[in-house]
């Protein structure tokens, strides 16, 4: 087993490799909780996949959650906006339970932006196509309005002179920080990240770590989950560890880093910090 010393060495050299901690902001996180999840439980038919999971996010907090393949941590993130239902529990974002009516539903989705593995851009559409749909067709802003939207988020993630093309013709990178631009033209208060870059080719990861780094610096309130250890140790308030469906440990990064307390996490560190 590496001491707590040796794998903190080896995440800060992982966390070199690209990231910084000084291109990081630490923005102001509030009091107020804008997320809550109160003893969530789901079932995939007989296979229990969380078991009384209990997470408080606050306005303008980082998470980052990991964990090994199976653990939950996808499926917990698709729960807070409802694209998986839950069975037990109660889920409560920004004032709202998700469990109290399907008009609660839509209210959340139309304030959680929502960024995947795979892009899930519309292929017969162009880039600011793809930008303006949403804004247009859920909160009703005029073509002209949303246009002018679709291009500040484009310049916000670096790629407006994309508008244009069509998803096919961008790499992986580019077409990825499409998908958090369309997000981000819902105005969202609330930002998840599902293994954003775990589609992506090695030297195309970074341009959207960097994208991601930006929106942490802006204060937005965001929930990540990534194998991306350099990432969360420079951005995140607080990571999470997840196994079996259920919240194994949390801590602030170098407290999770370096003091790590339960077996099952320290095992986990070992292998991803070297690989």
């Amino acid at each position: 087993m590496k001491s707590a010393q040796e794998m903190n060495s080896t995440a800060m050299t992982q966390h070199d490799k690209g990231i910084r901690p000084d291109h990081v902001v630490a923005p102001q996180v509030h009091d107020e909780v804008i997320i809550r999840m109160e003893n969530v439980n789901k079932w995939f038919g007989p296979v229990q996949v969380l078991t009384d999971v209990n997470l408080t996010v606050r306005k303008g907090e980082r998470i980052v959650v990991c964990g090994p393949s199976g653990s939950g941590k996808s499926t917990t993130i698709r729960c807070i906006n409802r694209l998986e239902p839950y069975q037990k529990g109660q889920i409560t974002v920004d004032g709202i339970d998700l469990g109290a009516s399907g008009r609660n539903v839509d209210a959340v989705r139309a304030e959680v932006g929502m960024v995947f593995q795979q892009f899930n851009l519309f292929p017969h559409l162009t880039v600011l196509q793809n930008c303006m749909l949403a804004p247009m067709k859920v909160r009703g802003v005029r073509r002209k309005d949303a246009q002018e939207l679709a291009m500040k988020y484009l310049e916000r993630v670096r790629i407006p002179e994309q508008a244009g093309k069509y998803p096919a013709q961008l790499s992986g990178g580019q077409q990825q920080r499409v998908a958090i631009a369309r997000a981000l033209c819902m105005t969202p208060k609330i930002m998840l990240f599902d293994e954003p870059t775990s589609a992506l080719d090695p030297e195309m990861v970074k341009e959207v770590l960097d994208t991601m780094i930006g929106l942490a610096d802006d204060g937005m309130t965001m929930i990540c989950v990534t194998h991306e250890m350099g990432f969360a140790r420079s951005v995140a308030d607080r990571v999470i560890f997840m196994d079996r469906g259920q919240i194994v440990e949390q801590a602030p990064p170098e407290q999770f880093f370096t003091q790590p307390s339960h077996a099952r996490l320290r095992e986990f560190l070992g292998q991803v910090l070297h690989k």
